[in-house]
């Protein structure tokens, strides 16, 4: 396939995967950080002045973690959501530091629980900002509590926690990058054939499947087209397979040469190619095979096609197949060379 290829990426989105695996996770730390308060607030108790307020506000943060882990509105396009629940997150720790010990108490940590939950989701600049924010909130904290933060007590705490938040922060995110790279890695490797770069078998059977969706709801054709070598058997057994692997490759780069963006193409298997054309009826799809076959390019093997579209030769995916591999034997039992739609009579 080309650079720009608009493939939809249903199921290689590896982002997408992970944040929505990440989305689990990131309810689970806000219920901990709740359970963590309400711990709290039992052994230590509620100041008196603020323990009605203390124990609304921890009761509403509950009840947003809540019902957002119940709605089902997180994507790859919905990212500012998890923004929006790291600043409440911060939000409610900065509430709650206020109306109990301040930055002077254990709880400053609870801001890591923020920082960790940015870093698996938004990234490195995200988490960046949102640690400059954790700063300004416990100088903040400290003006509020009238506190001279000018005291090397108070400055190395405040310099120890952002320096902490900071490097979690930042090997959070790194960390997290390291994954998706290593994902998308892996990706390539199960979807691509290693030969020619093509798709492979696995990867164009999920592909064609949201195509093959859409053209049904707007009753759009496509064609399904099937391609064999002529003759590659001889080929491998008297010139070698390195002669073999060369005229495959050869053909892939000819087949992506005269596809376009939006068509799907694949190695089926040795030496059977597929397409998949979208709004593309039959007569369509036999103008743009003769030029393939009038243009040998590298490839010195000829070449056997057959071709099936929707809705004319069947209305699943596994029947155009199945039409269009039949389509391709007969075009070998031919002759070889030539392109044969399913029902014609004969050849194109």
């Amino acid at each position: 396939m080309k650079g720009n290829d608009p493939l939809p990426p249903l199921s290689w989105d590896s982002r997408r995967i992970q944040l929505q695996g990440f989305m689990t996770g990131l309810h689970q730390l806000e219920w901990l950080l709740v359970t963590l308060i309400v711990l709290y607030l039992a052994i230590i108790g509620a100041p008196d002045e603020n323990s009605h307020w203390l124990l609304i506000t921890t009761a509403l943060y509950f009840g947003f973690s809540l019902i957002a882990s119940r709605l089902q509105f997180f994507g790859s396009r919905h990212r500012w959501l998890l923004a929006i629940h790291t600043w409440v997150m911060i939000g409610f720790i900065t509430w709650f530091l206020h109306s109990t010990q301040g930055v002077s108490g254990p709880l400053t940590s609870l801001y890591l629980l923020a920082v960790v939950t940015s870093a698996l989701t938004l990234g490195v600049l995200a988490t960046m900002l949102e640690v400059m924010v954790i700063g300004a909130c416990v100088l903040l904290l400290f003006e509020l509590g009238d506190q001279n933060l000018t005291a090397p007590s108070n400055l190395s705490l405040v310099s120890i926690n952002l320096i902490a938040f900071l490097i979690v922060g930042y090997l959070t995110s790194a960390l997290v990058d390291g994954i998706q790279v290593s994902n998308r890695m892996l990706l390539e490797m199960a979807s691509r054939d290693p030969l020619t770069g093509l798709f492979n078998r696995r990867a164009f059977n999920d592909l064609v499947q949201p195509i093959h969706a859409m053209a049904r709801r707007s009753r759009r054709p496509y064609s399904i087209v099937v391609i064999d070598m002529d003759g590659l058997k001889d080929i491998n057994d008297t010139q070698g397979h390195g002669a073999g692997d060369h005229i495959i490759t050869a053909l892939a780069q000819q087949l992506t040469d005269h596809t376009r963006s939006s068509d799907l193409l694949a190695r089926y298997g040795g030496d059977e190619f597929v397409i998949m054309l979208p709004d593309t009826d039959a007569r369509g799809a036999v103008r743009m095979l003769h030029r393939l076959i009038t243009d040998p390019g590298e490839q010195a093997s000829p070449i056997s096609i057959g071709v099936a579209s929707y809705p004319e030769h069947g209305d699943s995916f596994e029947s155009l197949f199945a039409h269009a591999d039949q389509a391709m034997y007969a075009s070998k039992a031919s002759g070889g060379n030539r392109i044969r739609v399913h029902g014609a009579p004969q050849a194109a």
